[in-house]
């Protein structure tokens, strides 16, 4: 049977039209921001959909519960006051785009043969950028915290949870907040072997996710089975910001030797800013320097309490 339709004009269809369905099935398929791994504010979303391209921001400092006063019947007496403190951090956006084409005398006939397909593979790949800068991110901030013993732990055993539970504890008061276990392929096929252990598919969590000893697991190609990244929920500042024109497919008429082309643009910006990571590295022009830049331990400073920091990295160097 014939499949219509399968040139980028005949799927992509209204232009307006695919941003608001892509916008809606990236949202709803992003595994950064439906497991709880991500938080957004007024100020990331600012920065996500323009001016400049780096910017500084805020947070809030823990009080500390060490300090109170003693109420007495003295009406004279006055109770010490404290400082509500905060610090700031440096996050980036940045402002990615990509395209696709198709001849004329080709057509799509891979398994974007439908319109609602072509959406789904565009808001899929957008997604998967996500989770590659996450990725890259959080291998130049693990490098950076390599000596820090309350946020990295390298212990010369198999993998072990009892490891998992003491990393999570260093964040004192926060640490039921760590909800997240990101693990390679490897790693996470092994887990699935232990649903006597605490392995959970998604069918019974009635969630979209796995999970194991209630951690919600994540999949990352960059990890390999020996490392466990663990997170807090609300420990990444992220933001998705729109393009004027998100979409545009443009018609080169004289292209393939005139025989006829259609290329499809896509236009996106991303924040992705660990919660407490300063970031010190230089605005990225190229996707190779979007990568070594992200990835640099020189590129990040922590500026937040171990304690309050979300993240923590665990190598098992015997697994």
């Amino acid at each position: 049977m014939a499949i219509d339709n399968t040139t980028i004009v005949g799927l992509a269809g209204s232009e307006r039209k695919m941003e608001i369905r892509v916008n809606a099935i990236r949202e709803a398929s992003n595994e950064l921001v439906q497991s709880g791994l991500t938080a957004t504010s007024a100020e990331v979303t600012a920065l996500a959909n323009g001016g400049p391209r780096k910017v500084t921001l805020d947070y809030r400092k823990p009080l500390n519960a060490d300090v109170f006063n003693v109420s007495s019947d003295n009406i004279n007496s006055e109770g010490s006051v404290g400082k509500m403190e905060g610090a700031s951090y440096g996050a980036m956006r940045l402002d990615l785009n990509y395209a696709w084409g198709t001849t004329d005398l080709t057509q799509i006939v891979t398994q974007y043969g439908r319109q609602g397909d072509l959406y789904e593979g565009l808001a899929g790949y957008q997604n998967a950028v996500s989770k590659s800068l996450l990725a890259s991110t959080l291998k130049g901030v693990r490098t950076k915290l390599a000596a820090n013993t309350a946020i990295t732990k390298v212990v010369n055993t198999d993998f072990d949870m009892q490891v998992i539970f003491d990393a999570v504890a260093t964040a004192e008061e926060w640490s039921s907040l760590f909800k997240v276990m990101i693990v390679s392929h490897g790693r996470y096929a092994k887990l699935q072997g232990q649903e006597k252990n605490g392995y959970v598919p998604a069918s019974k969590t009635e969630t979209r996710f796995d999970t194991y000893q209630d951690f919600i697991l994540l999949k990352s190609n960059t990890l390999t089975n020996d490392e466990v990244t663990i997170g807090r929920l609300g420990a990444l500042g992220y933001g998705e910001g729109t393009a004027q024109q998100a979409f545009e497919v443009e018609r080169r008429a004289n292209a393939a030797d005139g025989g006829g082309a259609d290329i499809l643009h896509s236009r996106f910006s991303r924040v992705l800013a660990p919660i407490g990571m300063d970031y010190k590295g230089a605005i990225p022009t190229t996707q190779a320097q979007v990568k070594s830049y992200l990835e640099a331990a020189a590129s990040w400073d922590k500026v937040a309490p171990d304690a309050q920091f979300g993240f923590r990295f665990v190598k098992f160097n015997n697994a």
